[in-house]
């Protein structure tokens, strides 16, 4: 205390506003570090999830892709049953089939059904067929008492011999679709496995008498797990999968391995996603992990990361530039506050609280991170909602507020129903019902704005947790673009029927309607008996000649409305015929290649495709000074592909398609995309021209 006293007034000022100057700073310190730390943290958390939510979608990929092969290859064996003869013989078989969910055996008596003149129980010729032609597997049921049992098959029990002899049983929902004489898409269990699976009824003597069957095993990864096991997440992490056993499907290195002594596995498999750290007692490295599980496959995709690799550095970093900080900031105010009066005290406090405010704002741009999905909220390009059940706005973007005239205070306001128009407002009670039955909903609307403007939009909403609640989370994108395309279409349909009409109109009163008038006028000579300057036989000869114009005129008519070889020889022989007139004129080279074209089917679509490669050439002929065309057709299933190229002096084609000049090719487009198809065309000045038209034959549309 004395040697308190011995000290100057100076330093007595001094050391209490020093020390307090440390403890503020190293308190202001410690809480930005924490601060920093968790929110990196956090990050990872994030960047984590959104790893696993993209592996996810590489195995909702591979799901759709296994489906729509299913879908492929019963078309493939439908057609190739249903070209031999199946009957049904007088004998029957006596046979111990097998339930292939219980394993229970009984008796059971087949009838002995001929394929292409041959016995099919035990026959294997068409399933292997099957499989050479795509791969999957193949099956032929018979219905007995207790279900549909295999008769031919490709399946493989575990024992590698052919799944004969076992039966799906009456109670299976395959059966019931098969029974109700719908075909059956969708997950099913094969003897052992589960499958991506196709099922049609075969129908004998106008009874559903059997099934025919195509799968493909619902886990069959291959190079999806390649794919996998490579990926590194973040800097050292790693994706892995495990299925509801524990077993490691896919991971760097213990792939097949199942981990009992490792308390996070349990962890996983006890909840359908999550994020956690753990330590492995094999290393005790701690790690962080996210993982979601995807029931179609069964399994819970995962990704990890080394805790250390990921935040360790950067925590370092932080704590250190921290510590310096403080320490020159420190080191800096002891100085000043040394040399500095006594009554210039409040003047140093206001320039600490400025210290303060500054260290205060690096902290808040620390803290940016955190406000990051807040912009990408309000610099989305489409309008966003967040509303209660009630239709009550709890949050809405900057792009909603713009487009619909309003500030964001107003909009909060504000109900959802007080956006739509008037004939909008009873559906949506409606589509609230939807999203909070389903947890989504997807549909058409329209909003309008302050200024009375109606927006055509589509919404996309779910249910999400915000704010500890339950609230619907609304994507609004305005399609007034989309609509007016649309409208565009159906324009130009109708302008090209309207064309066509007075095309039609034309050709009658200019080439038919004097040959009949003509005709009328000898008519009416022949009832008046009136030959003064024609006698009564050469009238009916010239009767005759007029009707065979009349015949030749009608003929050239109902030609350029549809050529009679596009109904009768379909769209490979039309073209050839077309290209092989062009041709004769020797004005240009013309190569035709529809050696890959395969379908048989009359259609809408082909007729429109014939009209887009006669408006195609006539373009090229008129404008591109081409010396050589070539025009290829193929098809794959319904698929039609159709390549036209030529060598001319190519054009601009966003200028041209701007300037609304595009050479026909707008009608071209909208014809095509009138069908639901789709072009894509390649050309620049001096280069040429090259287009690509695709679409999908409709079956049983004929025009």
């Amino acid at each position: 205390m004395l040697l308190f006293k011995k000290i100057s007034p100076r330093f007595r000022l001094y050391i209490p506003i020093i020390g307090s100057i440390v403890i503020a700073i190293l308190l202001i310190t410690i809480y930005s570090v924490n601060r920093i730390t968790g929110t990196l943290y956090n990050a990872v958390e994030r960047n984590l999830t959104l790893e696993v939510q993209t592996l996810k979608k590489m195995f909702e990929r591979e799901r759709d892709l296994k489906l729509d092969k299913v879908k492929s290859d019963l078309k493939v064996a439908h057609k190739l049953f249903y070209q031999k003869s199946l009957s049904s013989g007088h004998d029957i078989i006596p046979i111990t089939v097998i339930n292939q969910l219980t394993g229970n055996e009984q008796a059971a008596e087949l009838e002995n059904w001929q394929f292409d003149g041959k016995q099919l129980f035990n026959n294997f010729e068409f399933v292997d067929q099957i499989f050479d032609l795509v791969g999957g597997t193949a099956t032929i049921f018979q219905k007995i008492d207790s279900g549909y049992v295999r008769i031919s098959t490709n399946v493989r029990k575990s024992d590698s011999s052919r799944a004969v002899g076992t039966y799906i049983p009456n109670n299976s929902p395959v059966v019931k679709t098969i029974e109700s004489g719908e075909t059956y898409f969708g997950r099913a269990y094969v003897v052992d496995s589960w499958y991506i699976t196709a099922y049609e009824p075969i129908v004998l003597d106008g009874k559903i008498k059997g099934m025919l069957y195509v799968g493909d095993k619902e886990k069959d990864l291959g190079e999806l797990r390649n794919k996998i096991e490579s990926l590194t997440i973040g800097k050292n992490g790693f994706p892995f999968v495990i299925d509801k056993s524990g077993m490691f499907i896919i991971h760097p290195y213990a792939s097949g391995e199942i981990w009992n002594n490792e308390p996070i596995i349990d962890t996983i498999l006890s909840r359908n996603s999550g994020v956690t750290s753990y330590s492995l007692h094999r290393d005790g490295i701690k790690k962080l992990v996210a993982w979601e599980y995807f029931p179609d496959f069964g399994i819970y995709i995962a990704a990890a990361v080394p805790l250390k690799d990921e935040t360790g550095l950067l925590v370092r970093n932080v704590v250190v530039n921290s510590v310096v900080i403080a320490f020159v900031v420190i080191l800096v105010l002891s100085v000043l506050v040394y040399f500095i009066t006594t009554e210039n005290v409040q003047r140093f406090l206001r320039q600490l609280e400025v210290s303060s405010k500054k260290l205060r704002s690096a902290q808040e741009a620390l803290e940016q991170s955190e406000r990051h999905f807040q912009t990408l909220f309000n610099n989305s390009s489409d309008e966003i909602f967040v509303i209660d059940f009630n239709g009550s706005f709890i949050e809405v973007n900057q792009v909603a507020c713009d487009n619909l005239g309003y500030r964001k205070e107003q909009i909060l306001q504000m109900n959802i129903r007080d956006i739509k128009p008037e004939e909008q407002k009873s559906k949506v009670d409606e589509n609230i019902s939807m999203i909070h039955k389903f947890g989504r909903h997807r549909y058409e609307s329209e909003n309008i704005s302050k200024d009375g403007k109606v927006i055509p939009v589509e919404m996309k909403s779910r249910v999400i947790e915000f704010r500890g609640r339950q609230v619907i989370l609304t994507i609004s994108r305005d399609i007034s673009e989309r609509k007016e395309v649309e409208e565009r279409i159906l324009t130009t349909i109708i302008q090209t029927e309207e064309n066509e009409r007075k095309r039609f109109a034309a050709d009658l009163h200019d080439d038919l309607a004097p040959i009949l008038s003509t005709v009328k006028l000898y008519t009416d000579l022949l009832k008046k008996k009136n030959f003064k300057k024609i006698n009564e036989e050469e009238a009916v000869k010239n009767i005759e000649e007029l009707v065979d114009m009349a015949i030749t005129s009608t003929r050239t008519i109902s030609r350029n409305i549809r050529p009679n070889i596009l109904q009768d020889f379909g769209l490979a022989a039309a073209i050839n015929d077309f290209c092989s007139f062009i041709k004769k004129t020797e004005s240009i080279h013309i190569e035709v290649v529809t050696g890959q074209y395969k379908i048989e089917e009359r259609g809408i679509e082909e007729s429109v495709l014939y009209q887009a490669v006669k408006e195609l050439i006539n373009n090229t002929l008129r404008h591109s000074g081409a010396k050589n065309i070539k025009i290829e057709l193929k098809s794959f299933g319904e698929q039609v592909i159709l390549y036209y190229r030529d060598d001319g002096q190519g054009f601009d084609l966003a200028e041209a398609m701007k300037q609304n000049t595009g050479l026909g090719l707008n009608n071209i487009i909208n014809k095509i995309k009138s069908v639901k198809g789709t072009v894509d065309i390649n050309t620049e000045p001096g280069k040429g021209m090259f287009l690509i038209a695709s679409l999908k034959l409709k079956r049983n549309k004929q025009i």
